[in-house]
């Protein structure tokens, strides 16, 4: 009688396990999405933008830098900066090599909110062969957009009129 029963309602059968499987694959799509309560979040507040040497050098930059031309923005993303060019083929693959690389320090004109110069602070990490090939790789970027990038070695102390001879000069290329 049961196999009389599943040969007449077997769509019945295969609709509910298909509704069983669905409804268990869909609490492992979900995991990882806005559905997941906050607290359950990895995430912790980093109580710092810069590095120690960052917020040094951050300081004379504002002294030198003329706050009634330029903003200076920290920690700028390679991605605000430059775009790929349309048309070109493969953008996904050119975006994502800039995607995740920054500066750590941008001027841009108030007027316009355009960048102007890009400045990079080297300290011993750009030293390190890897690090000398992301750089090269950022250095030819920018030049090709014709964006200045000033590469200051970290210090534990500044010139600031050294400083804003170089960023006038950087500026002016």
């Amino acid at each position: 009688m049961l196999l009389t029963l599943l040969k007449q309602y077997w769509w019945i059968v295969l609709v509910v396990l298909a509704l069983l499987v669905l409804q268990s694959t869909k609490g492992s799509r979900n995991k990882g999405t806005s559905s997941e309560k906050s607290e359950d979040l990895p995430y912790v507040l980093k109580r710092y933008l810069m590095t120690r040497a960052e917020r040094s050098f951050f300081g004379v930059l504002e002294q030198v830098t003329d706050s009634s031309k330029y903003y200076i923005f920290p920690q700028v993303s390679l991605s605000n900066l430059v775009t790929v060019e349309k048309g070109t083929g493969s953008y996904q693959a050119y975006h994502n090599k800039v995607d995740r690389k920054s500066v750590d320090f941008a001027l841009f004109e108030k007027s316009t909110i355009s960048p102007v110069l890009a400045i990079e602070l080297d300290d011993s990490s750009h030293d390190r062969e890897d690090r000398q090939e992301r750089d090269a790789f950022v250095d030819g970027v920018l030049a090709k957009v014709g964006l200045p990038l000033l590469h200051v070695r970290a210090q534990t102390t500044y010139d600031p009129k050294q400083l804003a001879a170089s960023i006038g000069e950087a500026i002016r290329r």
